[in-house]
């Protein structure tokens, strides 16, 4: 841990918000709580993004921020955006924060960015165990993301596993990075998809700063099946692998042994090439029925992100760690390698 790094004064949470208007008041709602419990006098401003929104998102956070319930944080900075990506999107929300009254003139080694999305709802600790952990000395934090549970055999092959501290997974939805360390590394990149991987690669190994992961804080994300369209086409994410998933699991039956004989397959795969070279899920799929190879493949890429979960294996594209629930295309799977955080 680095232990020149100066006490946080200041706390900055930036949410894109893409026609949310279904979850966006439970979104805020908890963020609310999570800088009550994490305040103590420090100064907490609140950055929402309405992202090329076509529906009552705007009205709705208009609302939240007239109510009682909106008091709490020193400040919210509701920003309209026509960005081309998400990523784009997450950066201007920091930008247009740093300028609020409370974060003027600090040191930005003692301000911390923490990243959620609209469709998801924090824990009440959420930026407390952030807090504590940037004052340990650390400049970023990987939390978890899971699910809400709606019975389904997809969410359920999702969430039957415990993530751990230590875990690589990569998620914008559950992101602390200290602003000092976000500016070295350049900020959300303007991508569509990735901007997290891009930002967490370029703070661990561009910049070579501090960082650890916590599965004490996990963000509830929608598990709808409906994702957000972009640019006239759907966008990927999280909604678009629940689909997959329910494809896969026709039998939910079959989705208990399944889930066994894959994470075994992936696991002794990845131990047989060793930290140097990587596998592909669909390997995995084949050594366990070689007649279901392309069938049980987005089986496989999940077995893999929950083995990312428990800190065992990282799911890469082109040697960076991603959200392989999030990431478009194929995705390589390695062990993870040894002294890297």
């Amino acid at each position: 841990m680095a232990t020149d790094r100066p006490a946080l004064q200041a706390v900055l949470v930036v949410v894109p918000a893409r026609d949310e208007q279904d979850l966006i008041v439970d979104c805020l709602t908890g963020i609310q709580a999570a800088t009550a419990a994490a305040g103590h006098g420090l100064p907490l401003v609140v950055s929402v993004v309405l992202h090329r929104c076509a529906d009552a998102t705007a009205a709705r956070v208009e609302r939240f921020l007239e109510g009682a319930a909106a008091r709490g944080p020193s400040g919210w900075v509701v920003t309209d955006s026509d960005a081309r990506t998400v990523g784009e999107a997450r950066g201007e929300g920091v930008s247009r924060a740093l300028a609020h009254a409370a974060l003027a003139d600090l040191d930005p080694a003692a301000v911390w960015v923490a990243s959620t999305d609209a469709d998801s709802r924090v824990p009440p600790t959420w930026l407390a165990v952030q807090r504590d952990l940037g004052d340990s000395g650390v400049d970023l934090v990987l939390g978890t993301v899971e699910p809400e549970d709606d019975a389904s055999a997809a969410v359920g092959f999702w969430r039957a596993h415990r993530p751990v501290q230590g875990h690589r997974g990569v998620h914008a939805t559950s992101l602390g990075v200290r602003l000092s360390a976000y500016h070295r590394a350049g900020g959300f990149p303007a991508l569509e998809v990735g901007e997290d991987a891009q930002l967490v690669h370029a703070v661990r190994h561009g910049v070579g700063l501090p960082w650890t992961s916590t599965h004490l804080i996990p963000v509830v994300t929608s598990a709808r099946r409906d994702g957000r369209r972009r640019r006239g086409r759907q966008s990927h994410g999280v909604a678009t692998f629940l689909r997959r998933l329910d494809a896969a699991l026709a039998d939910p039956d079959e989705a208990p042994g399944l889930r066994e004989r894959l994470r075994e397959e992936v696991l002794r795969l990845a131990e047989e090439r060793g930290t140097g070279r990587t596998l592909c899920p669909s390997e995995a799929a084949g050594a366990v029925d070689p007649a279901r190879r392309r069938e049980l493949t987005h089986l496989a890429r999940a077995v893999a992100c929950t083995l990312a979960d428990e800190g065992l294996v990282e799911v890469t594209q082109q040697g960076i760690v991603v959200d392989g629930r999030r990431a478009v295309g194929p995705v390589r799977v390695r062990l993870v390698p040894p002294q890297t955080g």
